[in-house]
């Protein structure tokens, strides 16, 4: 029964740190949700999630985004290269 309540707790803490990055990159601070820790929680969300509701991109823009950076349909924060969180950061910053 203790373990179910670690559980439940864990769960809770994934969901508050989604629905907090998820709010950061609706408010254009994807920079900030994109850095954020491998270990953190926030390195859990999933990577189209936060650009579907960045204002500067979008779902359509967002996903041909990702395809050109060989980023995967369900890649997470935390499975990002380098080199593809500095292109997501410099695509959000300096927009085309």
């Amino acid at each position: 029964m203790e373990s179910t309540n670690t559980d439940m707790e864990v769960v809770a803490q994934l969901r508050t740190a989604r629905v907090a990055a998820v709010l950061e990159s609706s408010k254009g601070n994807l920079a900030s949700v994109l850095e954020a820790s491998h270990t953190s929680f926030e390195a859990q969300v999933y990577v189209v999630k936060l650009l579907d509701v960045s204002p500067r991109l979008g779902k359509v823009a967002g996903r041909r985004l990702m395809a050109e950076l060989g980023i995967g349909a369900l890649a997470r924060v935390r499975d990002l290269t380098e080199q593809q969180r500095r292109a997501l950061i410099d695509v959000v910053e300096n927009p085309r």
